[in-house]
């Protein structure tokens, strides 16, 4: 009775000492909430040490109506202003983004994405659609000129009819975004 006492006496207390001996290792290879936190926090802070920040310039340039030139090879108006915020690095490196702004400044002004597309139409008496005419407002920016250094920005309003037409011609507001 003995023998047969003692095998599962013998099993459970290996089982316990086995039991036992895992929760005291698990303890060892775990960390804990706080410390994985802090490690990866740690890692962020040294990692950040190195790293450039992004930066950008805001720049407003306003077009005037008699500002814009028709370049009659093209057949669009165009207008291009010195823009020297622009540099290499930002020119090679970097981004721009435009933006135009339509409406009244402080009341009912909006800012649009260039490329900006827009199509102005007439109608008759009984409300039909008798003309359409699109318009779309890009830009481009340039760095050198002729292998010069000439930072520029140039507006376009390319007409869809391709024809010149100053009455869709407006002073405008725009604003490039360089970002690096």
């Amino acid at each position: 009775m003995i023998q047969k006492m003692t095998k599962p006496f013998l099993l459970s207390l290996l089982s316990v000492a086995m039991l036992l001996g895992s929760y005291s290792c698990a303890n060892d290879d775990y960390l804990s909430e706080h410390d994985v936190r802090r490690m990866i926090e740690e890692a962020l802070r040294q990692n950040n040490e190195q790293l450039e920040f992004t930066q950008w310039k805001i720049v407003n340039i306003a077009i005037k109506k008699s500002d814009w030139q028709w370049d009659n090879e093209v057949k669009h108006y165009f207008a291009v202003c010195d823009l020297p915020e622009l540099t290499e690095f930002i020119y090679e490196n970097g981004a721009n983004i435009g933006y135009l702004f339509l409406g009244e400044q402080n009341y009912s002004e909006v800012q649009k994405l260039l490329p900006y597309v827009h199509t102005y139409y007439e109608t008759n008496d009984s409300g039909e659609v008798t003309y359409t005419y699109t318009e779309t407002i890009s830009y481009d920016v340039q760095y050198k000129v002729d292998g010069k250094v000439q930072p520029s920005v140039a507006f376009f309003i390319q007409p869809s009819d391709v024809y010149r037409d100053d009455q869709f011609v407006f002073d405008y507001n725009f604003r490039i975004v360089l970002i690096w």
